[in-house]
């Protein structure tokens, strides 16, 4: 573990100490409103409460609380051709992005990050009735880290670009993310709810369409089986990772109650600047939806401008040995997605993503240093040039089903399944380019068990069959297959 990496979760340690240490002070404060005539233990606690490391407290005449949380998730994948994993990227195998035809891509089997989520370690809370004006209001806020538990490293997806650059390149799995090394890099936001009159917050927050997705996946956003988690371009981020999660946002959302059954929702966000910083740049989205019990819509739309796309440096130069490039683009993407849950058993949910790549409104802009790591040439240049521009479409169905509805000797078992086609448009403009134009098909399905409120096991299966000029036959693997089961603690 680097010194950086340290440093970072050693701060996250003493925010959770501090929570624990509050803990401790009130060590017989059951976590839910129902106290027991004997108070059980911590570990019956941990085990049967919904919020196991949820104090509750007072400032004041404000009640407040405050909630350590988590996942860790480990599996144990094998997938038929990859590059060597790597422990510091989220996905530390990659199906979905494909495989080259070298002698470094081979058959492989480890223990992997994620297989059902990406584990992470976090701090939520709010301090209530905060009076303004007969309104009643809320303090929130949340800090959320993602990180490896196989080797306590935070995520940070450009630190894999700068060890496959220059002669160095194809050494492992390595791809372009929100995720950069940084101590919250998840989520990290303020804000203030004002019950109807909405919520109000400031910070590192998530993309609607990363919400979305996470939400309408059949396969709930599977981090290393689903092409929604594996890749923050398609799962969020409108056609660039980078965008999953936005930085130096604003963001303003409510949902309030129909005369019916259901639920309206709608929100709008906006970005100072890019990944990168507040300085070039902006972005917003805005979302509208409606939820209810047998039925579900959402539909969302981004558009951003001078976004940057972090790639590796030039392969075989050893001056790019150690260092990331940069690329520039405008974009703009749309989202719909429905769900059918005509049974309490049974869910079937879909829909379709459309995001166009443009030349971004800067040629270049100056970045010597992107996320801790040296941009080669120290210049972000557009990827496009004037005039051209590429559409992309993603289009998913699929269903789950929940055993226990209908049987209930088989209580916490689920299944999941799902198809996702991926097709890249050849660039259009001047002259076009049918060299990026592609198609992945993919499957996806998962066998989940419950064993308590804290664990679950899980098996699941991915397939991606890749097509077209992008992927030519010669330089290509046509099918990257990744089968795994894994083991998942929630808290």
């Amino acid at each position: 573990m680097t010194k950086k990496h340290f440093t970072k979760l050693a701060l996250l340690s003493l925010a959770i100490t501090q929570v624990a240490t509050a803990y401790a002070k009130n060590p017989d404060q059951p976590s839910n409103k129902d106290t027991p005539e004997t108070t059980p233990s911590f570990l019956a606690r941990f085990m049967q409460d919904d919020n196991p490391l949820r104090i509750d407290f007072n400032m004041g005449d404000h009640p407040a609380y405050a909630q350590v949380y988590g996942v860790i998730d480990i599996a144990l994948s094998s997938i038929n051709h990859s590059l060597p994993r790597n422990y510091t990227l989220s996905n530390n195998f990659y199906p979905y992005a494909g495989a080259k035809v070298t002698s470094r891509v081979t058959s492989r089997t480890n223990w992997v990050n994620g297989g059902l989520q990406d584990s992470r370690l976090g701090l939520r809370g709010e301090v209530a009735q905060l009076k303004w004006r007969d309104n009643d209001f809320k303090f929130v806020y949340q800090f959320e880290a993602g990180f490896n538990p196989l080797t306590m490293k935070l995520h940070d997806a450009a630190q894999t670009l700068a060890d496959n650059s220059g002669t160095r390149a194809n050494s492992s799995v390595n791809g372009d993310s929100s995720m950069n090394g940084e101590l919250f890099t998840r989520q990290a936001w303020i804000g203030l709810d004002g019950n109807t009159l909405g919520r109000v917050s400031y910070g590192t927050q998530y993309n609607p369409f990363f919400e979305i997705t996470a939400t309408y996946d059949p396969n709930n956003k599977t981090d290393t089986f689903s092409p929604f988690g594996e890749s923050g371009a398609v799962g969020g981020g409108g056609g660039i990772s980078e965008n999953a999660r936005l930085k130096n946002s604003i963001k303003y959302d409510n949902t309030y109650a129909t005369n019916g059954r259901g639920k309206l929702n709608y929100a709008g966000m906006y970005q100072f600047g890019n990944a990168a910083g507040s300085a070039h740049g902006s972005g917003f989205t805005a979302q509208l939806g409606y939820e209810e019990a047998l039925f579900g819509v959402q539909l969302a739309y981004n558009k951003f401008t001078d976004t940057v796309k972090a790639v590796t440096a030039p392969a075989g130069n050893p001056l790019a040995n150690d260092t990331i490039a940069a690329t520039l683009y405008n974009t703009e993407a749309a989202l719909l997605t429905l769900k059918w849950t005509p049974s309490q058993d049974l869910r079937i949910s879909g829909g379709w993503e459309w995001f166009q790549l443009k030349p971004s409104s800067d040629k270049s802009i100056d970045y010597h240093n992107l996320w801790g790591q040296t941009v080669f040439n120290g210049v972000a240049t557009s990827a496009l040039k004037p005039g051209e521009k590429q559409d992309n479409h993603v289009t998913f169905i699929g269903a789950s089903f929940d055993f226990s509805q209908r049987l209930p000797t088989l209580a916490g078992l689920s299944t999941s399944i799902g198809f996702y086609q991926t097709q890249f448009d050849a660039i259009d403009g001047p002259t076009i380019s049918t060299s990026s134009e592609g198609k992945i098909d993919t499957w996806t399905s998962i066998i989940d068990y419950k064993f308590n409120k804290r664990f679950d096991g899980y098996m699941a299966y991915t397939t991606n069959h890749f097509s077209g000029d992008k992927y030519p036959r010669a330089q290509n693997y046509h099918e990257v297959s990744n089968i795994g089961a894994g083991l998942r603690l929630r808290f």
